[in-house]
């Protein structure tokens, strides 16, 4: 029993020191372990570098994912833009759509005028006498939605302004002017043609009497071939980017002072007639040529309303799209006309460019938005003992912060066109309330530097709050 012991006690020993021999022999080195270790770092290197290139395979998927709904949704939103300027268009192949099939209907259905005049007047002619019951029926119905759209939309726009200036005995004193009240009639003539008139009521400053005033009537032919379009009447003559638009549609509370020391206060307009064509070219771009002939009725750089000679105007304008966000507008312009009553013996040429950035972010185009317009005129007055050449410009930009809030800047710099010697240049700023779609409050703040003098005195501040306010149909601002 005693041997066993022992020999159980030996063996265990034995194994042991077996077991802790082995143990010693398995671990690895140094030289191992690092070579483990800098292997296991050039996988982990190399699994790095391969999820940086799928990572940036899927950021480049997500950004041309990004992209098409990007170009998508300002699809929807640059047309949600010109909603406005389509609808009247809209309006006028409705009308003429409307009249085409009323003709064509009555015609097929074998109904008679006097089919049609029973039931225009509450008669009724029975399916078996006349056969065309159903098809009266459904003429009558377009021709009244024919009759409704040639109602004209009627709308009263009212101008007001308060103003304070340093300088006394000016053309306004301080307080409040009433400066215009428009009555706007437009509406489609027939399928062919819509008429636009707008009466003025008002005065220029608190000096003048109320005047009546027949400021714009035209008609507007909408479906000349080749892509043409003309109009004739009394309008404003489209020169540049802001002489077309109504003083109230301003993004001021005034003309730029290019505008007014060329072309007087009210801008450049006359009687006469006016085509333009949708230019085709290769890179299916938006351009226009435009061509009006007008009395020479402007008295500040031309001849005057007693002058029999004409005015001849020519435009080119074109549109790009930048972004799905952004627009470019470049448009040129050039008019000519005698300065004196000698038919031609003394001509004035003012040539004009102008360039408008628009901005409107496809999620935000309630809130944010800006307008960068620019325009720069020359002048060349031939005169009796010498040439006069002048210049001017104006830069105006515009932000809009908020929904009903928006800011603007602008710099006018410019010479008198019948004497280059004197000049002016100002500097204004606006803040613009839009309380609704059809009433405004602006705000403006205008410091103008002359080197003549002018309403008492060179250098002139001025502060404006204009209110504006339509009643009736609002008719579509330009784009």
């Amino acid at each position: 029993m005693k041997h066993r012991l022992i020999a159980c006690a030996l063996l265990i020993v034995n194994l042991a020191f077996v077991d802790g021999l082995w143990a010693q022999d398995s671990q690895p080195t140094d030289v191992e372990l690092f070579e483990e270790i800098r292997a296991m770092k050039k996988r982990l290197d190399e699994l790095e570098k391969t999820h940086q290139e799928d990572q940036k395979k899927i950021n480049e998927l997500v950004q041309k994912l990004q992209e098409v709904t990007d170009h998508q949704q300002a699809q929807s939103t640059m047309q949600q833009q010109r909603a406005e300027e389509i609808a009247e268009l809209k309006k006028q192949i409705s009308t003429q759509t409307g009249l085409f099939s009323l003709h064509t209907t009555t015609q097929e259905s074998g109904g008679s005028e006097d089919d049609l005049d029973a039931m225009m007047a509450g008669g009724s002619t029975s399916a078996s006498s006349t056969g065309s019951e159903g098809g009266l029926s459904g003429a009558l119905s377009t021709l009244q939605g024919a009759i409704q759209s040639f109602n004209p939309d009627l709308s009263l726009n009212l101008d007001m302004r308060g103003m304070y200036s340093n300088h006394e005995g000016g053309e306004s004193d301080d307080g409040f002017l009433f400066r215009e009240l428009e009555l706007g009639y437009s509406g489609a003539v027939d399928p062919y043609t819509r008429a636009d008139v707008i009466v003025a009521i008002g005065h220029e400053n608190t000096h003048d009497e109320w005047e009546v005033d027949l400021e714009e009537a035209y008609l507007t032919f909408v479906t000349l071939p080749f892509d043409l379009q003309a109009r004739a009447g009394k309008f404003r003559a489209e020169f540049g980017k802001s002489n077309p638009i109504h003083l109230h549609a301003l993004p001021w509370t005034e003309y730029p002072n290019v505008i007014r020391r060329f072309f007087g206060g009210e801008g450049l307009f006359g009687t006469g007639a006016e085509i333009s064509w949708l230019v085709p070219n290769p890179w299916e771009q938006y351009l226009t040529l435009l061509y009006e002939v007008s009395n020479n009725d402007n008295d500040t750089l031309f001849a005057g309303e007693e002058s029999d000679d004409l005015m001849h105007l020519l435009r080119l304008k074109s549109f790009y799209d930048l972004s799905p966000t952004s627009t470019l507008e470049l448009g040129g312009s050039v008019a000519t006309a005698p300065n004196d009553h000698g038919h031609g013996g003394h001509r004035s040429t003012v040539e004009g460019i102008d360039l408008t950035y628009r901005w409107k972010p496809k999620d935000a185009g309630l809130y944010r938005s800006f307008l960068w317009q620019n325009e720069l005129l020359f002048s060349q007055a031939d005169q009796d003992f010498n040439d006069e050449d002048a210049w001017g410009l104006y830069s105006a930009a515009e932000y809009q912060f908020e929904r009903q809030w928006k800011f603007g800047l602008r710099y006018d710099n410019t010479q008198l066109p019948n004497n280059s010697d004197r000049h002016e240049s100002a500097i204004s700023s606006y803040l613009t309330f839009l309380q609704s779609e059809f009433v405004f409050w602006r705000l403006a703040y205008i410091y103008t530097d002359r080197n003549f003098e002018s309403n008492g005195g060179q250098d002139e501040h001025q502060v404006m709050l204009q209110l504006n306010w339509t009643l009736g149909a609002h008719p579509a601002h330009r784009y």
